[in-house]
C-alpha cells in the first residue's frame, strides 16, 4: 500500500493548522481560574469520555476473533459516538460548563491537527521500509468492507479520517483526563500511546509483528518499533505544546471528583482554596 497524494494533504493540511496555531498563540496564556465543579459537569465529562474511548478501540475490536467487523462497528457505534459528543459538546456550552466545553473542543481539534506532525515522520518510516503498511490505507478498506477489491479514493479518504479521529480522541482523553499541564505532559501520552499500539491490534494482529515488533527477529531496536515511536514521540511534542496553549483549565479529572465529594457546589466559590486546580 503506496503514500497517496491523500496522505501527503493531510499532513500538508495539518502543519499548515499547527503552524498557524503555534503562531497564533506563540505562548502559553495565562491559567483560567477554575470554577466551581457540579454533578451535572461530571456527567457530561464521563459522556464526553465514552466517543473518547470508542474511537481508537474500535479496531481493535473490529480485528478480535468473534467480533463484528469495522462496518458493523462503524454503524452501531463509532458514528453514535461522534453524535454523543456533539451532543454532549453543545449541552456544555448551553449551560455554561466552559472548562468542560473548552476541553472537548481544544482536545479534539489539536489532536486531530497534531496528527500531521505523527504522519510526516510515520510516511518517511513507511516509504523506508520500517513499517509494513500503509495503516490509513488498511483502515479504509476494513471501514468500507472491500479488502478483496483493495484501496480507493473513497476508502483512503475513510481511512484518513479514521486515523485522524483516532488521534483527536487520544488528544481529547487527554484533556479529560489531565487538564492542563507542561508540554511534556503529551510527550509522556504519546509514549503511552505508542506502547499500547506495540501491544494491541492492528500491529500486533494484522500487520502480524508480534508486540513491540519481536517476531521479526532483530531486537527490540528493530524498523517496526524505531520507525512508530519517533512519530509518536513528534505527536505527543506537538500535542502537548498546543494543549499548553489553548486549553484553559488546570484540574485532573480526579481532582474534579474529589473537589465535587468534599465541597458540594452550593459550597463551592471560584477562586477559593478547595476549588480544583
Amino acid at each position: 500500500m503506496l503514500v497517496t497524494w491523500l496522505d501527503l494533504a493531510f499532513v500538508a493540511l495539518g502543519l499548515a493548522a499547527v503552524g498557524y496555531a503555534l503562531w497564533r498563540r506563540p505562548r502559553p496564556r495565562e491559567v483560567t481560574p477554575s470554577p466551581p465543579v457540579s454533578s451535572g459537569e461530571l456527567v457530561l465529562t464521563v459522556l464526553a469520555a465514552v466517543p473518547a474511548a470508542v474511537g481508537p478501540n474500535l479496531l481493535v475490536v473490529a480485528l478480535t476473533p468473534g467480533m463484528p467487523a469495522m462496518p458493523v462497528l462503524t454503524r452501531v457505534a463509532l458514528l453514535p459516538s461522534i453524535g454523543l459528543l456533539v451532543l454532549v459538546w453543545l449541552g456544555a456550552r448551553a449551560v455554561g460548563y466552559g472548562r468542560l466545553a473548552n476541553r472537548i473542543e481544544t482536545g479534539v481539534w489539536v489532536g486531530f491537527v497534531a496528527t500531521a506532525a505523527l504522519d510526516a515522520l510515520r510516511l518517511v518510516s513507511f516509504s523506508l521500509g520500517f513499517l509494513p503498511g500503509n495503516m490509513p490505507r488498511m483502515f479504509g478498506v476494513l471501514i468500507l468492507d472491500q479488502m478483496a477489491m483493495g484501496p480507493t479514493l473513497r476508502s483512503d479518504l475513510a481511512g484518513g479520517l479514521y486515523h485522524y479521529w483516532i488521534s483527536a480522541c487520544f488528544g481529547l482523553a487527554y484533556t479529560l483526563l489531565v487538564g492542563r499541564t507542561r508540554w511534556w505532559g503529551g510527550l509522556i501520552w504519546g509514549l503511552i500511546i505508542e506502547v499500547g499500539m506495540m501491544t494491541t491490534a492492528p500491529m500486533v494482529v494484522a500487520m502480524d509483528t508480534g508486540f513491540f515488533g519481536l517476531k521479526l527477529g532483530k531486537g527490540i531496536l528493530n524498523g517496526v518499533f524505531l520507525g512508530s515511536l519517533v512519530p509518536h514521540i513528534s505527536y505527543g511534542i506537538v500535542l502537548g505544546l498546543l494543549l499548553e496553549r489553548y486549553v484553559a483549565h488546570r484540574g485532573t479529572l480526579l481532582a474534579l471528583l474529589r473537589a465535587a465529594w468534599q465541597h458540594p457546589i452550593t459550597t463551592i466559590r471560584p477562586g477559593r482554596r478547595y476549588a480544583a486546580r
